[in-house]
């Protein structure tokens, strides 16, 4: 008798999930074929244009480069990927420009679309020009459906269809996701206006704002008002508006705007609402300051090996679209207090995101290895080889002292009023605000692995 061998393929498992109340099984089928599936989300936007608009500007940010270091040019068109996630109720599309001093990331709520969420996960594709043409044609009429795969994503209109297919994405962009989120969940909101003010506002922007003059908002008789100089008026503080200009567009279409900023002005984020949906934008203080770079996540990766809820949260995670941080510590047995900070840590991993209308995290995965996170930075990489060389001596504990390096090269680190000093170069220039130095990672992962307890921030 005859054997023919036939090779089950399962991309996904089959999943029992409650919709409304009622169970819904969706059973996983093998794909044998070249064809991707099964599918994320099968469905259609029910404003085409406007969602459209919002997918061109995730394009043109993940497409555009504000500042080029020397001998950056031939890598300035390689890098417009933006991440999909599908998480059951929200898709959202996220990315960075290429030199990762905007972050841009569109947010289609459940009323915004209509459709089948056939599994939840997260995928990368590149949205090349044929997918800018396509999206600036879309008009109400022609309608605008979507169907996002593991390794393609299809979008078409009446007259349209174009598919754009998973690529690799640059490990830069690995940090600058988990830089991003730990700006944004310190961020406050500054300032709140209607889509009319801030097409007012945009109107007096400075069209030829350079990163070298940087723009200070604030309010003048009652107006928002943009200036060259600071004062105590000030709000916020925007360089290069060629950054900003890329929301002018959406802005007839805007319900709202809700602008937040970190306490020392390093980055600001700037939160489009629409009746459906939701657009943010995150830039760093100047463009050459790519997110990538910042290393307000480095404690937190320094901390992760031996933070003790991070198992117990991690196990939590299932594509929320919000994660609340009491039902957690209610599942987990933890305070709120060890939740909010696991999951300042799992954002730090790659594993979260944080959306600032919702103040709260959401769950999914970037398409990296994750495994790889602690070695793209090189600060943690110095700070781990000063400690297993021997070369961090604590004079003091409490308040903390402690000399790092040896011989002439050996610097000062100090705790004070709550701050960390160190007498090296970097922190000389930076004063903490892009993130530790390599000398005060040494202190502190000493003294954690002393069981201290740290009060720096």
């Amino acid at each position: 008798m005859a054997v023919v061998a036939h090779h089950y393929r399962y991309l996904d498992g089959s999943q029992l999930s409650d919709q409304g109340g009622t169970p819904h099984l969706h059973l996983a089928t093998s794909n044998p074929g070249k064809v991707a599936h099964p599918h994320l989300y099968e469905g259609q936007f029910k404003a085409p244009r406007q969602a459209a608009a919002l997918l061109a500007t995730v394009q043109q940010v993940v497409g555009s480069r504000f500042f080029t270091p020397a001998g950056s040019v031939s890598k300035a068109i390689a890098l417009a990927d933006p991440i999909i996630t599908v998480d059951g109720e929200q898709l959202r599309f996220e990315g960075f420009s290429s030199c990762c001093s905007a972050y841009v990331r569109a947010d289609f709520l459940p009323a915004s679309h209509v459709g089948t969420v056939l599994a939840k996960g997260t995928t990368n594709v590149d949205f090349g020009p044929s997918t800018r043409s396509a999206l600036a044609r879309v008009r109400d009429a022609d309608g605008l459906a979507l169907s996002i795969g593991h390794d393609a994503v299809r979008l078409s209109t009446q007259r349209d269809e174009v598919i754009e297919r998973k690529v690799d994405l640059p490990l830069r962009w690995l940090r600058g996701m988990v830089e991003v989120q730990s700006y944004l969940a310190n961020m406050q909101e500054r300032l709140a206006f209607s889509g009319v003010e801030a097409l007012h506002w945009f109107r007096r922007l400075p069209r030829n704002s350079t990163h070298h003059v940087p723009v200070w908002l604030g309010f003048n008789a009652g107006r928002l008002t943009p200036s060259t100089q600071g004062g105590a008026a000030t709000l916020l503080r925007v360089s290069d508006s060629r950054r900003l200009r890329v929301l002018e567009p959406l802005l007839p279409l805007v319900r709202a705007v809700q602008v937040y900023a970190d306490a020392n002005h390093q980055a600001s984020a700037w939160v489009l609402e629409f009746e459906d949906s939701r657009l943010t934008l995150a830039l760093t203080a100047e463009p050459w300051r790519g997110f990538s770079g910042e290393g307000q996540a480095l404690r937190s990766l320094m901390q992760m090996a031996g933070h003790r809820a991070l198992s117990a949260l991690q196990a939590q995670l299932h594509w929320q679209p919000r994660l609340c941080p009491i039902e957690l510590a209610d599942a987990t047995a933890l305070t709120v207090e060890q939740v909010e900070r696991g999951l300042h840590v799992l954002g730090a991993s790659g594993l979260l995101g944080f959306d600032l209308a919702q103040r709260c995290y959401f769950h999914r995965a970037l398409p990296f290895d994750l495994s790889a996170l602690r070695e793209l930075h090189p600060r943690l990489a110095s700070a781990a080889a000063l400690v297993m060389g021997g070369q961090v001596v604590l004079h003091t504990r409490s308040p903390a002292h402690a000399s790092v390096g040896t011989g002439d090269s050996a610097h000062s680190v100090r705790l004070h009023e709550g701050e960390w000093r160190c007498t090296c170069p970097w922190h000389g220039k930076h004063q903490g605000q892009r993130g530790p130095c390599k000398h005060v990672l040494a202190v502190e992962a000493l003294l954690a692995a002393e069981g201290q307890a740290l009060s720096g921030p």
